[in-house]
């Protein structure tokens, strides 16, 4: 190898040297950069389908939300606009996930969103997805005028939710972690944990 580099000229030398410089950073940036759906995958629980598919069936009581270290969050600050705020008291709804593949949710705050539906496992995305018996709207429909409905549906401003898809951080015989994404760049995953505790 030191022969070699005698014959080289000096110029072609300090070229390759040069490169180097300029392109091992930019390799090695690449090779650690990842994309935002490897960085949820990574935060994912690494149980199989299988331990999952059994481990949620029961009943899943609301303990806490904390944030991603694990420090409980008990209020959250929702900002409007640059004059508007509300306090958020943190609390979610409870679960119920039964073996035939129905789910329920339970003690809902407003009873409108305690939906019931089926449930599945996707085994290729690492999903729990559940999908409504009746879908779910940005507004209230049945607190709508016929007429003020109809101008929501024509002017595409009424949207309907027929499934949620939620990704575990942790589950086992007594304990579910469920993300709570937050607002990202897109070259981070940032989250709170919603913790249940089986009943």
């Amino acid at each position: 190898m030191g022969a070699l580099l005698d014959r080289l000229p000096l110029h072609l030398i300090m070229k390759n040297i040069l490169l180097a410089i300029i392109f091992l950073p930019f390799l090695t940036f690449s090779q650690t950069t990842k994309t935002y759906l490897e960085l949820i995958d990574e935060a994912k629980t690494n149980k199989s389908a299988d331990q999952i598919e059994k481990l949620i069936i029961g009943t899943w009581e609301f303990d806490k939300l904390t944030d991603s270290n694990g420090k409980t969050i008990s209020e959250i600050m929702h900002f409007i606009n640059d004059t508007i705020t509300a306090n958020e008291i943190v609390w979610r709804p409870n679960m119920r996930i039964e073996k035939d593949g129905t789910y329920k949710l339970m003690g809902c705050e407003n009873p409108y969103n305690c939906e019931s539906g089926k449930w599945e496992y996707d085994r290729e995305h690492k999903l729990f997805r559940m999908t409504y018996d009746e879908p779910k709207y940005n507004v209230p429909i049945d607190k709508l005028a016929p007429g003020l409905l109809e101008q929501l549906k024509e002017s595409g401003s009424l949207i309907e939710f027929t499934k949620n898809e939620i990704e575990f951080a942790e589950i086992t015989q007594t304990e579910l972690k469920v993300f709570e994404p937050l607002e990202s760049d897109g070259t981070e995953f940032k989250y709170n944990l919603i913790v249940y505790r089986k009943k």
